[in-house]
């Protein structure tokens, strides 16, 4: 049995929401400038690491797709396959999806906020009828099935979602080569309580900074060698991810 691949995940670069500090959510913004910077910094921390991906796992939004694009151009492996999953998306904000971070925190108060937005449990009230069916019929969740556009989700959702995509899809793969997956905040936040068993207050603590490659390795028995994995650049992406922290968490 050949020894398991490595697991790399990914954030995608900034989108045009996150630099307006708003809840994206299911909103398909692309990339800004530095997004697309990242992704490429991102891209050449992989080619320095010698990591050759056999296959790469996006979402269905534009940012993660792009993110990809730009990270499979730096590593010159245009014939690499980009599966999208829907399972791999951002979690549904419900309500809070498009609005300003800062505007929602006074409105609400710091204990609502952060119920809402951090909890394990916590969901925002639904969004309407008429926003949900925006987004379903937006061309990232074209012919999808319903579950993969809910009007509130919390990152329990989230968390079962992914479980289910980690055991039928990642996990078979590992034991045959290198995967890169690019995801979304909450998405990746949710694998990592899956591979790591993190209690749920680890989880509500943990955040994944855009444009920092956070590699996996494993035991023949497919268990993660250091929690929580291993930035190729730590020193970076700690600091990011404190930045993330101040900001009020992924």
């Amino acid at each position: 049995m050949p020894a398991p691949g490595t697991l790399l995940l990914l954030r995608h670069g900034q989108s045009v929401l996150n630099a307006q500090d708003r809840f994206t959510g299911l909103l398909d913004p692309p990339l800004t400038p530095l997004g697309e910077d990242e992704a490429a910094r991102a891209g050449a921390l992989l080619v320095h690491s010698s990591f050759s991906p056999g296959t790469v796992y996006t979402s269905t939004l534009t940012r993660t797709r792009a993110t990809a694009r730009i990270v499979l151009d730096i590593l010159d492996a245009p014939d690499v396959p980009v599966l999208a999953a829907w399972e791999l998306n951002e979690r549904s904000y419900g309500s809070l999806t498009g609005r300003a971070r800062s505007e929602l925190l006074s409105e609400l108060g710091p204990e609502v906020f952060r119920f809402w937005r951090r909890s394990y449990y916590g969901a925002p009230p639904p969004m309407s009828r008429a926003e949900l069916g925006a987004i379903r019929r937006s061309r990232a969740f074209a012919g999808l099935p319903p579950e993969a556009v809910l009007p509130t989700e919390s990152l329990c959702g989230v968390v079962k979602r992914v479980r289910i995509f980690w055991h039928q899809h990642l996990r078979p793969r590992i034991r045959a080569g290198e995967d890169v997956l690019v995801g979304h905040g909450n998405s990746l936040r949710a694998l990592c309580l899956v591979l790591d068993r993190l209690s749920h207050a680890e989880v509500e603590a943990l955040n994944i900074p855009t444009g920092h490659p956070l590699a996996y390795r494993f035991t023949p028995g497919l268990v993660p060698l250091e929690r929580v994995g291993e930035y190729l650049n730590p020193l970076a992406a700690w600091t990011a991810a404190a930045l993330v922290a101040a900001a009020g968490g992924t």
